[in-house]
């Protein structure tokens, strides 16, 4: 006999078929429940509790798939292996691939993984509609067919099915095989009941047809009652018309039916409105009786700004109803599509410590065996730095941490080729920093030791595995990762993991692996002897792990359920948050599924297809997802969406809620500031967004008397209160004892330092007394190419002496070229093609730049009588006796000094013994365009050659006697030389380009007429007036010797400042703004400072020239 037992939602449908299977239990009659696959793990419970220990014994539970395979391993066939969702995708590409020219309407995208789990949906809708690769091709001959389409999926299909018959079985095809192989026998004495259905596709059906004549079947089906008077699209429709199939099947197999009609709503007797919802649900017609309680309402709507907010609200809410008595295990969240929730419920609920499970697709394409995988094959098509990385940040190498994190910094710096990874590394793990440090060296020996483990294993694993047919190079795969230690460190991690306490993650990293070595075991299956090229084969396997899912195994008996509406089975759920119902969301608006149109589908149904896909049956399972989701709940129900635009904002809501809120008159609910913030961690989370807000300060103070409660519950709230209760105050160091320790009793300043300090005194704390540095490439930038400038300048300068003012342009292009190629091989190895061409550009400049020197130095009063002069007490490391000028010692009164060391580029002297002096200017080149200012100098910037102009005229009497300044020049070195017109030169003069000049001389003319001896402004940082001679510059350029003095006494002040400041702990973070630029915008320390744009800022807010009297 077929019975059925019909009723709407929360009728009793269930709880009356488990009372059937209990009253057969104890009268010793055996069973058989039929559930969807989804639901098979749950319904085992629910058996367990209902029938307890021994009755449940007398039923066995089963989806149409498990019971297809119980009776294969009976009657025969269960030893062909079945075909999963993944492999079907996979089998599909090799079908395509097969057909070679005959595949041209899809051509260009049968290779793709999109396409194939495409084709794969569209396989598993014909084989539940019956229909064959012959039938297709039949309905391609339809007028009005898409028939080039259809013709080529009926060619794919039955290529599918030739290579299916070689290998394996069709998921679908396994129960059709059931069905003919079925014998009464296996249902002798038992009954069958079908529970939680809303469709029976072909093969299901002809299961059902082979039970209908052997055994007593009761299906459960959710609907009013058998007759359908809403012309095939009401709520029920697709019910009754599974009822009326399933009528006429046992018609023609002459069984009996009989129909149950339950119609009280047992579920919602204790909670009237949600009992009139059900009823307004399922007859749109009907008018409520009553409706929603403001006081204690059983419905609710939240209109949220955002996802993120909706889940906020949910996790709240949630929590609040837990403190109240309501078990998490009762209380059930329901969405449409749990992409768009489930990462920020995870975090809301993770904040407010409610455990959650979700039931979701999960993929392991993004797990570390697969990971490993995809970079083993990207070592088969070529050793590369991302190849090898890619390993290694897998996490299944057996390295130590320091060797890896050394070989990645390694990688990082230098560009490592094919054969640098081959060959042993011996280049600088500084890059071109300069001199190594000792943990410079370790950090090589580290990169090498870890270099040398990788390669020796990847070179044998490409020497194997190179052309070899895919279930070899699979084989070759496994091996390859086992003599990486991939198990060994999977088991040290589990290991760990579970020590912490967290021994589901354990099981998932050991279930990850169990995973993805099965898929390469499918794939050997699968491919056989065939070769494969190495992307060829990536994209077989990334195909297997996109179309797998890995399921969840739930961690706790009390955990909120998180499901979908589709996936969704919640019969004991107090309260239900149905989230997402937006317009065309929820209920979603039905689309295309696989490779067939709507039109397709509606082609082959009027051929007689049934095709459960299509438009019209999409649409009513839309509206029972949509009927059962807010139905289920047993005491209070939830509705909200995101988007709005205010707490009130219906607007952006489902239509299908309009009449739910409109007639039940359903209150707004929104979550108070403190239940938001009820967890210390949520509340923390809060802090932020409403102690920025000025209109949230009663919030604000409501969530920190929560973390004020438990400071100890919110790790960082502390740091958090710290910071809040310190924000706009000075930041400095507290011990100043253990700052002097770094620090030492005196400070060695080089001007670069003491300009950092300058723009910003915390970035000069962390860059040079906590010694924080960011990593460096290995390439030509601005500091090495000024470096290389520098060096061949003071070389040329220094090797060739009095010479080289004598050298020919030819001589100079020889000069320049050689101490180019001495300097690269010496500090450069490794240059890379585009570091050849900027060497290349150097090169060029410097040809130009001496010239330009060498008649600055035929014509100049001043010679060059010192190249790289150091100013320092302590002696050179590398070379102890070379000359040196001891810096002037500067006290801050509380027994620390100060020096400013360095070295200084050039300095030119010229010597007057009949006055007992020798003025000294000091020349750098400067690799950047920046302008030489007096306001800069007296904020501290810009003033290196000054300092060292004013150390050498008090402390270098001994080497240059009667020393006196003449000035300080600044030689731009590599912008484009200016072409000056031929007719603006004199009969003598030089056409030869001429490079830009700024800095500050001594206003003594015959001093700076000594410099520039024609008086042209080519050699010296001034404009000459045409009529008069004289500079037109000379406010900005020129200085007396009691300027300079003011200027000098200026910068020790300064310095004495930084050094108070520095030995009290002020490190504030104020930093100098010019230009109208902040230095935060390119500080590499930005994200470890609490400054914010806009406060304690200095600006440059002086005259011009600030040491004007």
């Amino acid at each position: 006999m077929l019975n059925f037992i019909l009723g709407p939602s929360g009728s009793g449908k269930s709880y009356q078929m488990l009372a059937e299977l209990r009253t057969r239990a104890e009268r010793g009659e055996r069973s058989i429940l039929i559930v969807p696959e989804q639901f098979t793990s749950s319904t085992e419970g629910v058996l367990y509790r209902t029938l307890g220990d021994s009755l449940s014994a007398y039923v066995d539970s089963y989806s149409f798939t498990s019971l297809s395979e119980a009776l294969l391993r009976r009657y025969g066939g269960a030893a062909v292996p079945t075909l999963t969702e993944a492999g079907r995708a996979l089998l599909l590409r090799r079908a395509a691939d097969s057909l070679l020219d005959k595949v041209v309407y899809y051509s260009r995208q049968r290779r793709s993984a999109a396409f194939c789990e495409k084709a794969a949906q569209t396989i598993s809708e014909l084989k539940s509609a019956g229909v064959t690769p012959e039938t297709l091709a039949e309905y391609a001959k339809t007028p009005g067919a898409d028939r080039e389409k259809l013709d080529e999926l009926a060619l794919i299909y039955n290529a599918y099915e030739g290579l299916l018959a070689q290998s394996a079985m069709d998921p679908g095809d396994r129960q059709q095989r059931a069905a003919e192989r079925l014998d009464a026998e296996f249902f002798a004495g038992r009954a069958v009941f079908i529970d939680e259905f809303d469709t029976f596709n072909a093969p299901k059906r002809a299961l059902l047809a082979a039970m209908l004549p052997v055994a007593d079947v009761t299906v459960c089906l959710c609907c009013d009652g058998e007759q359908d008077s809403d012309g095939g699209m009401g709520l029920f429709s697709g019910a009754k018309h599974v009822i009326h199939t399933l009528k006429r099947m046992a018609n023609d197999a002459n069984i009996p039916t009989h129909t149950e009609v339950l119609t009280a709503d047992r579920r919602h007797a204790g909670a009237p409105a949600l009992a009139e919802l059900n009823l307004l649900l399922a007859d749109p017609a009907y008018t409520p009786e009553l409706t929603v309680d403001p006081a204690h309402p059983a419905i609710t709507y939240h209109a949220a700004a955002s996802r993120q907010a909706e889940a906020k609200a949910v996790a709240a809410e949630i929590a609040a109803r837990a403190r109240q008595g309501t078990p998490y295990s009762r209380m059930a969240v329901i969405c449409r599509n749990a992409d768009q929730y489930l990462a920020p419920l995870r975090y809301e609920f993770r904040l407010q410590n409610i455990p959650l499970f979700c039931d979701e697709a999960t993929s392991p394409e993004n797990t570390a065996p697969a990971r490993a995988v995809h970079a083993a094959l990207d070592l088969l098509r070529g050793v590369s730095s991302r190849s090898v990385l890619r390993l290694l940040k897998t996490g299944l190498v057996d390295l130590p941490d320091t060797q890896q994190c050394a070989l990645e910094n390694y990688a990082y710096t230098w560009p490592l080729t094919a054969a640098d990874w081959r060959g042993t590394f011996t280049r600088s793990a500084a890059g071109y920093a300069g001199r190594d440090t000792e943990q410079d060296v370790q950090t090589l020996a580290d990169a090498e030791a870890a270099r040398a483990f990788l390669m020796e294993r990847v070179v044998a694993f490409v020497k194997k595995a190179a052309g070899a047919p895919a279930a070899a190079l699979t084989k070759q795969l496994y091996l390859f990762l086992q003599s990486l230690g991939a198990e060994d460190a999977l088991n040290r991690l589990a290991a760990a993991l579970r020590d912490r306490g967290r021994l589901p993650d354990a099981d998932e990293v050991l279930r990850e692996w169990n995973v993805v070595m099965g898929l390469l075991d499918q794939l050997a299956r699968l491919l056989g002897d065939e070769v494969f090229a190495p992307a060829d084969y990536a994209e077989l396997f990334t195909l297997l792990l996109r179309t797998t899912d890995m399921g969840h195994i739930p961690q706790s008996l009390d955990s909120v359920i998180v499901t979908t509406a589709g996936r969704m089975r919640l019969p004991e759920t107090d309260a239900v948050f149905v989230v997402g119902l937006l317009e065309g969301e929820f209920p979603q608006t039905p689309g295309d599924q696989g490779l067939l149109t709507h039109a397709d589908r509606d082609l082959m149904m009027a051929q007689g297809a049934e095709l459960p896909d299509c438009f019209a049956n999409k649409v009513l399972r839309e509206g029972i997802c949509f009927y059962k989701a807010l139905t289920v709940a047993r005491k209070y129900l939830w509705l909200s969406w995101p988007t709005a635009a205010h707490a009130g904002d219906t607007a952006p809501a489902s239509a299908a809620l309009a009449p739910v809120l409109q007639y039940l008159q359903v209150p707004p609910c929104a979550p108070t500031a403190v239940q938001l913030a009820a967890a210390p961690a949520a509340a923390l989370d809060m802090l932020g967004t409403l102690t920025q807000d000025p209109g949230q300060g009663a919030a604000g103070a409501a969530v920190r008397a929560v973390l004020d409660e438990s400071p100890n519950l919110a790790p960082g709230y502390e740091a958090v209160r710290r910071a809040a209760d310190t924000a706009g105050a000075e930041q400095r160091v507290e011990d100043t004892a253990a700052l002097e320790a770094l620090l030492g009793p005196g400070l060695h300043i080089s001007p670069t330092r003491f300009e950092k300090y300058q723009y910003c005194p915390f970035g000069y704390f962390l860059q040079y007394i906590l010694k924080a540095a960011p990593r460096q490439k290995a390439e030509l930038a601005p500091n090495i190419s000024g470096t290389l400038t520098h060096w061949v300048l003071e070389n040329a300068l220094r090797r060739q002496g009095e010479a080289f003012k004598d050298l020919t342009p030819e001589e100079l292009e020889t000069l320049v070229n050689d101490l180019v190629d001495e300097y690269t091989a010496a500090n450069l190895p490794g240059m890379t093609l585009r570091m050849e061409y900027l060497v290349g550009r150097i090169r060029r400049n410097l040809v130009g730049l001496l010239g330009f020197i060498q008649r600055d130095l035929r014509q100049s009063g001043f010679q060059p009588v010192a190249f790289e002069l150091r100013i320092d007490d302590r002696p050179d490391a590398d070379d102890p006796d070379a000359p040196r000028v001891d810096p002037v010692e500067l006290d801050d009164g509380a027994g620390h000094t100060v020096r400013i060391v360095g070295t200084v580029d050039r300095v030119d002297a010229m010597p007057l013994e009949k006055l007992g002096r020798t003025y000294l200017r000091v020349v750098d080149y400067k690799t950047g365009g920046k302008e030489f200012k007096l306001k800069e100098v007296y904020c501290g910037l810009d003033c290196q050659m000054l300092l060292y102009l004013f150390t050498l005229e008090r402390n270098a009497k001994r080497q240059f006697p009667g020393a006196a300044a003449a000035g300080v020049e600044y030689l731009l070195a590599d912008p484009a030389p200016k072409s000056v017109d031929r007719s603006e030169l004199g009969d003598d003069a030089d056409p030869a380009p001429t490079y830009p000049m700024n800095g500050l001389l001594l206003d003594e003319e015959s001093i700076y007429r000594a410099m520039d001896t024609k008086g042209t402004g080519e050699f010296v940082p001034l404009s000459f007036s045409a009529k008069t001679g004289k500079p037109l510059n000379a406010k900005s350029t020129l200085a007396d010797t009691a300027k300079l003095g003011r200027i000098r006494d200026h910068l020790d002040g300064l310095l004495i400042d930084m050094a108070k400041n520095l030995y009290s702990g002020h490190i504030d973070a104020e930093p100098l703004c010019t230009g109208g630029r902040s230095p935060c915008t390119y500080c590499e320390f930005r994200c470890a400072c609490t400054h914010r744009d806009g406060e304690h800022e200095r600006t440059i807010n002086i005259k011009d020239d600030p040491f004007a009297e």
